[in-house]
């Protein structure tokens, strides 16, 4: 693997950019079928349309304990989706406010975090339950100039790539046991976060969001080496400019497009973090 000779590691940062790269997701395995929780959302969401409120549904029963006042109730939704993983319910919340006040009272209690504001999406799950809250927030703080769109549709747009890229995170946990905060599971869920939204794969548009491109100094992959020595960090970073490559030009070839949505997930988690750099030589 001609990138592990770029870099002038010591034994100890070999070991950890080795270990930071080792793929995970070998082995796909047989999810139970454990969906039970889903009548109960139906029910919420029959009583939603009778009643007119889907932000009253949440209140009554997802937010007791800190109900949200919400400042757009009209603007939020919930449906049951239709997954590469499964039927999973999905929260869409339009208003910025409304998001944030809703993640703070479930997820964390209401005490608010100091990067709430860069949040966009959340995944909450329990042994009885599991669902997925989005906002339309601009993916990854990225203006929507910088990706030659309208306000209005990058917010559109990030929703959708939100909604993939969290379903995607849904399938690994399923299938393989994992959803992590790495390099490897965020190329995936971008992927196809950005195929979805997109109809296309651009490595710049994921390195941007990264912050590897040089141009973003906020990106996102601080996120996934915390942590690790600097020289390590910084080669993850080029690594996610390798990957973003190959992954640029799988989306083209005649293989990814005749393959299922659920075969091109099997085939990258299988494929690892190692796979797409030999591919990419």
């Amino acid at each position: 693997m001609g990138i592990k000779r770029e870099f002038n590691f010591d034994a100890e940062e070999q070991q950890k950019f080795n270990e930071y790269i080792e793929n995970k997701m070998k082995k796909k395995l047989q999810p139970s079928q454990d969906e039970d929780f889903l009548y109960t959302w139906n029910l919420w969401i029959d009583e939603a349309n009778d009643d007119g409120g889907f932000a009253d549904v949440l209140n009554s029963h997802i937010s007791s304990k800190r109900p949200v006042n919400f400042k757009q109730p009209d603007c939020v939704k919930i449906e049951i989706y239709e997954s590469i993983a499964g039927r999973i319910p999905i929260i869409i919340i339009g208003n910025d406010d409304d998001f944030e006040q809703f993640i703070v009272n479930v997820a964390y209690g209401g005490v608010r975090p100091d990067n709430i504001q860069q949040q966009g999406a959340s995944f909450l799950a329990g042994k009885k339950n599991r669902f997925i809250v989005l906002s339309e927030k601009p993916y990854s703080n990225i203006p929507a100039e910088w990706m030659r769109l309208s306000y209005g549709d990058w917010r559109k747009k990030s929703m959708i790539l939100r909604r993939a890229h969290e379903c995607t995170h849904y399938y690994t946990r399923r299938y393989y046991g994992t959803a992590d905060n790495n390099l490897h599971d965020e190329l995936m869920a971008d992927f196809f976060g950005l195929y979805a939204a997109f109809k296309e794969y651009k490595a710049k548009w994921f390195l941007h969001f990264m912050g590897v491109d040089g141009e973003n100094k906020n990106g996102r992959l601080s996120l996934y080496v915390k942590n690790l020595p600097n020289k390590v960090a910084e080669a993850i970073g080029e690594t996610a400019v390798y990957c973003a490559k190959f992954l640029e030009k799988w989306s083209l070839s005649k293989e990814f497009i005749e393959m299922s949505d659920s075969e091109r997930v099997d085939f990258l988690c299988e494929l690892g973090i190692v796979g797409m750099l030999e591919k990419s030589e």
